[in-house]
């Protein structure tokens, strides 16, 4: 709202300036615009039209008047300058200009009679610039005009300037000020709503003095035999009425209420009384509490206090039972303390609103997520919303839990009436100005100009943010005193925003050291409070639990973790309550849909300042990629083991064989090329294992060099064409044109083996397959993308997903027909990724796949 007041401030503020410069223009020079005198005085009365409009209208001083009036006037003006224009003297582009300029601010004035905003004061301010522009240019062949017309524009488009650089600082700081009253009282309302349990304290112990002393008899009736007891009654009442102005008394007795008296029905007696300060003194941890707390949807002020008697057998003090007190923190007690004042008063928690007056703005739902913001931190906060100021402040237990959050609220009325209070004044300061400058500005335009600069360059490095710039302009006329006030703003701007840096600095490192802290956990973290209610559930909770944070807070730990261990036992009764002990123990946590995850959990104590427990702590540690881990090593070894020892028997039996026998020369050759077949076998498993190795560490080296890609392909093909012996056919396309590659030859041609070698194996009907290259890219590259398609068994989905995973097998069951590491197509997709390239899979079952390994280009060679 501040916002769009400034942009129409300044839209005015400009429509004025231009108007003021043409009049001065055609009072000084007006042969300058027009040859006949008719036109000058149309020009000037439109002039002074459009210039009284702008005045009157920005600077709010006729707010009953009608807005048309103000639109008749500029529009008479207009009209007058249009037809002024007629007779122009000037050059043909200063008239384009202005009849522009005119145009637009006719358009704002049609505008303006069906809707208000931006749109009106933009285009406003674009054609009040365009008549502006027009007469300073019109002016140029005129020393005194030129002095004149610029020397009024400079200083007032300063003033422009440092109004609307003023005119933010002060509403701000009116805001701040007006926030920091209302932070002042509410406050203020907090320490008096502090105050009450002491006063209620006091007459729940004349209470329990009163019953003690004046009805003995029937105290010890009553702990023999709970129940009613009307002397008792009777004796509340007079104490409520008569000496606590009516306050709400209870008696209790072993944690139930037996009498009570005013305002709350029993079930919220029965509410009251199970609260934790009536639960500490039944147990006889001290003689009185007091604390202010909600219970049945009631914020109020309890006090506790133990009734002792005299036992009739021993002559023993002994007690006989307590007198609660609940002060109601409600609508009437927030009347007594908003009375008279334009204030609204709210006291809620993390349900809603609980208790409020004054004058209430409809604030419910933006009053319920700061009230419960408030009471999460235990931090006051303030904001805006609604037309109203807002101030928040936490109420706390007398164990400095905040339960409650008061919320205090006034009207922005008062930012209202001061921006259009300083409105008024900086538009009576322009015409002030502007007259002051058209006197004197032919006199003094050089000293005045300078001055003026000076001034404007430092504003424009104010506005870019260097806040130690000051204005270094002297004397004693108007430029001298706006540049004092310009240094004693640009002053207090830059001791407040260093202020305000500094505060924001150490907000920030606190809160990024906190946020730093939650989010290095890697493993889940689950705090717990004494009763075993889940205070803390950070990120990596929510992921391994699968609930939410929102949800788990406050619940009891065993229902939100459900644990169970390694032979299928409940653990989650574990959870109940903190033990003083730290344990640990491995099972899994079940997620709500269903899913069991293998965990690790480790529990400690968490004790308080008299070293009592005070909760626990539960670190969770995810177990599933050590298990996987686990999982993938023993498959490896035993993939390994596999692979290694088939070549290794064909060479140790051929060996063997050549050894103990005298074979003739082809039957030996057969022996030795067997050796030779199994050798390169076991050489190709160890050259993948060192791959893998090398890449994973990062230490891979590649000898790249132009490939001819139809070579590489025809290669392969003439290769595996040997080795099918006629179940498959193995065929070769190779697009025209296809460039190089920067490649590994060793790496590619082993690449295009894993290729076929999966195509043939998973194609066991045999069929064709057919290798592919083709030219591809994305319009800054030429890349080359290599396909073998087979018409094989193809793939599922799941399978796809997994298929350039490293170890994983086609067919992974005890009975498959193929051997391998599972590393072939991890081997293709590690090539792809070292040479900046990629791998692409397309499969249906049934039907075959179709892999391919997209590689760079090589670069060109220039010609020379």
């Amino acid at each position: 709202m501040s916002s769009s007041a400034q942009f129409h401030f300044a839209a005015e503020f400009v429509t004025f300036l231009a108007a003021a410069s043409g009049l001065a223009l055609v009072l000084l020079r007006g042969e300058l615009l027009t040859r006949s005198a008719w036109g000058r005085y149309a020009l000037g009365g439109g002039f002074f039209l459009v210039a009284a409009a702008a005045f009157l209208r920005g600077s709010l001083l006729f707010d009953s008047v009608d807005t048309e009036l103000f639109l008749v006037a500029r529009a008479v003006g207009l009209v007058a300058m249009a037809v002024g224009s007629l007779n122009w003297n000037a050059g043909e582009g200063e008239r384009r200009t202005l009849w522009l300029g005119v145009s637009l601010v006719t358009v704002s004035l049609l505008v303006d009679l069906f809707q208000d905003g931006g749109l009106v004061d933009g285009t406003l301010l674009v054609g009040a610039l365009g008549i502006g522009v027009s007469t300073l240019v019109a002016s140029r062949r005129a020393i005194a005009a030129r002095v004149a017309a610029s020397a009024a524009v400079a200083l007032l488009m300063m003033v422009l300037v440092l109004s609307l650089s003023l005119s933010a600082v002060l509403i701000k700081t009116v805001e701040d000020e007006a926030l920091r009253r209302l932070d002042d009282r509410a406050v203020t309302e907090v320490s008096q709503i502090g105050l009450e349990p002491r006063q209620v304290v006091l007459n729940a112990g004349l209470a329990a003095n009163v019953l003690a002393t004046g009805t003995p008899a029937d105290l010890r009736l009553v702990a023999r035999t709970p129940g009613p007891n009307e002397n008792i009654a009777k004796a509340l009442e007079v104490i409520s009425t008569q000496y606590t102005d009516r306050l709400p008394l209870a008696y209790i007795t072993s944690n139930q209420v037996l009498i009570s008296f005013q305002r709350y029905d029993t079930q919220t007696w029965q509410v009251l009384s199970r609260t934790d300060i009536v639960q500490q003194v039944l147990k006889g941890e001290t003689d009185s509490l007091t604390t202010v707390d909600v219970a049945g949807g009631k914020a109020v002020a309890l006090a506790v206090q133990r009734v002792r008697g005299i036992n009739t057998t021993t002559g023993a003090q002994s007690t006989l039972g307590l007198v609660l007190a609940a002060e109601p923190l409600d609508r009437h007690y927030l009347e007594l303390r908003a009375r008279g004042r334009d204030l609204s008063l709210t006291l809620a928690d993390r349900t809603g609103v609980l208790a409020q007056a004054g004058q209430q703005p409809p604030l419910a739902a933006a009053v319920k997520p700061l009230a419960a913001r408030v009471i999460e931190t235990n931090q006051a906060l303030h904001d805006t919303a609604n037309g109203r100021f807002l101030s928040l402040s936490p109420v706390t237990r007398v164990d400095n839990r905040p339960v409650l959050a008061l919320v205090a609220s006034e009207t922005t009325d008062i930012v209202t009436k001061t921006r259009d209070q300083l409105f008024k004044t900086l538009f009576l300061i322009a015409l002030g100005g502007t007259m002051l400058a058209l006197v004197i500005a032919a006199l003094v335009g050089d000293r005045i100009g300078s001055g003026v600069r000076r001034l404007t360059l430092a504003t424009e490095r104010l506005q870019q943010g260097d806040l130690a710039v000051r204005a270094e302009v002297e004397g004693e006329d108007e430029v001298g005193s706006l540049a004092t006030a310009f240094n004693s703003m640009a002053a207090s701007i830059e001791e407040k925003t260093s202020a305000l840096r500094q505060a924001a600095d150490d907000e920030t490192r606190l809160r990024n050291r906190l946020e730093a802290v939650v989010a290095g956990m890697g493993e889940a973290l689950v705090a717990v409070d004494a009763s075993g209610h889940i205070t803390d559930f950070n990120q990596a909770a929510e992921e391994l639990i699968g609930v939410s944070a929102e949800r788990a807070r406050g619940k009891t730990a065993d229902s939100v973790i459900h644990l169970t261990s390694d032979d299928g036992d409940d653990l989650s009764a574990r959870l109940r309550r903190p033990l003083p002990r730290r344990w640990s123990v491995s099972g899994a946590v079940r997620q709500p849909d269903g899913t069991e995850v293998p965990v690790a959990l480790s529990a400690g104590a968490l004790r308080g300042p008299a070293a009592e427990m005070a909760g626990g702590v539960f670190v969770i540690r995810d177990l599933r990629r050590e298990r996987e881990v686990e999982r993938m090593k023993t498959e490896f070894l035993s993939h390994i083991g596999h692979e290694l020892r088939t070549p290794l028997a064909g060479i140790l039996g051929h060996s063997e064989i050549l050894v103990r026998k005298q074979l003739p020369p082809d039957r030996a050759r057969v022996s030795q090329e067997e050796i030779l077949k199994s050798g390169r076998r076991l050489e190709r498993v160890v050259e993948m294992l060192e791959f893998f190795a090398s890449t994973g560490a990062g230490r891979v080296r590649l000898r790249r060099e132009p490939i001819n890609v139809k070579s590489v392909v025809q290669d392969a093909v003439d290769r595996w064409s040997s080795k099918v012996n006629g179940d498959h056919r193995i065929a070769r396309r190779v697009a025209r044109g296809v460039p190089e590659v920067d490649a590994d030859p060793r790496w590619l041609a082993l690449s295009l083996d894993e290729l076929l070698d999966n195509a043939v194996k998973f194609s066991p009907n045999g069929g064709k397959i057919t290798v592919t290259a083709t030219p591809t890219g994305n319009g800054r590259r030429t890349d080359v993308e290599i396909t073998v398609t087979d018409q094989g068994k193809g793939m599922t989905p799941d399978e796809q997903s997994r298929a350039f995973t490293d170890f994983v097998q086609g067919d992974g069951s005890d009975t498959r027909s193929y051997g391998g590491l599972g590393l072939g197509l991890a081997l293709v997709k590690r090539v792809a990724d070292a040479h900046g390239g990629d791998v692409r899979l397309e499969s249906t079952p049934g039907k075959g796949s179709k892999l391919s390994i997209v590689l760079p280009g090589a670069p060109k060679k220039r010609r020379r």
